[in-house]
């Protein structure tokens, strides 16, 4: 397959809409739909936040176990575009005692939403995410020094367009994504590349509450979104990993917290369940007037949720 044509395909979808002019939406609003944060599965929403704490526990394909702390950022520089960088900290445990510890290679990324149907709660992105060779231990990167590219698509849609008969279905929402990891190799015809895919489910009591019929359920349960995560990777060569994250989050007016259960669903994705957990921040919130600056439209503001 040539994949020229997937980067090709995403650069002109972004062209395509950059001259579109557009409100300041903030991160995860569309329409009336909020959506929350996703740990495991990309967010479509160009923001401005924080990921202040993201830690997994869980064991990997050979018994070890893996303790991962990491973290991210990112900052919209127009309301469809968007920059970021993210961080993570190995400590893992082999099975003959033994702990390796370090950071991972960094990421950049940069994210455009090209598509927002309001009416509809759709949102449709693309992201360029660069996993920048050699800035890790190796140890832990298991000696990669290679950077990979992933061009990804998103989205994000929520179920507000159903029938009356069918309103208590309205809360649910799902984004998702998908891409395309090549691992830059010069001279190297053998450069590595993966399909990475990913999908979630949630059910916002919030937009229950407010959109569909105040049922009494008094703060913070009002707050409280179940979800339910799956990511999938699945290597040229060799079987997929994939691993359903079953888990709840609550979402309030400056941050935001996530605890899930992390269930691998075949051998290649681990030998035992986990748990992870993410303490989110919304800076466009806490910081309205100064972290949503940008360079050509001046404040965007804060979210209202």
């Amino acid at each position: 397959m040539n994949y020229r044509f997937f980067y090709l395909a995403i650069l002109l979808a972004a062209a395509s809409f950059v001259l579109v002019p557009a409100a300041s939406w903030g991160h995860g609003v569309v329409g009336q739909r909020f959506f929350v944060e996703s740990e495991s599965v990309e967010d479509p929403f160009p923001s401005d936040e924080m990921d202040l704490i993201n830690y997994a526990h869980s064991k990997d394909g050979d018994g070890n176990n893996q303790n991962i702390w990491s973290g991210g950022i990112s900052k919209r520089l127009s309301p469809n575009l968007a920059v970021g960088a993210e961080w993570a900290y190995n400590i893992i445990g082999t099975t003959d005692g033994n702990t390796t510890r370090g950071f991972d290679n960094m990421g950049l990324h940069v994210k455009y939403a090209m598509v927002r149907i309001p009416e509809h709660e759709f949102l449709a992105s693309v992201m360029l995410d660069w996993d920048v060779g050699g800035t890790g231990k190796q140890v832990v990167t298991d000696n990669d020094s290679h950077s990979t590219l992933t061009p990804t698509f998103l989205f994000g849609y929520g179920l507000g367009d159903l029938p009356d008969a069918l309103s208590y279905l309205r809360p649910f929402a799902v984004t998702g994504q998908v891409g395309i990891a090549s691992t830059i190799r010069p001279h190297n015809p053998d450069s590595s590349t993966e399909i990475d895919y990913g999908l979630v489910v949630e059910y916002s009591l919030l937009y229950l509450q407010s959109f569909v019929k105040d049922i009494g359920i008094p703060w913070p349960l009002n707050r409280l979104v179940p979800i339910v995560e799956f990511t999938g990777t699945s290597p040229m060569v060799g079987g997929p990993e994939l691993i359903l994250y079953p888990g709840i989050a609550w979402a309030g007016r400056f941050y935001q917290m996530n605890l899930e259960a992390i269930s691998p669903l075949n051998q290649q994705s681990g030998s035992g369940t986990g748990v992870q957990f993410l303490l989110h921040l919304y800076l466009d919130d806490m910081f309205p007037k100064t972290y949503t600056w940008t360079p050509f439209y001046g404040v965007l503001g804060g979210t209202q949720r």
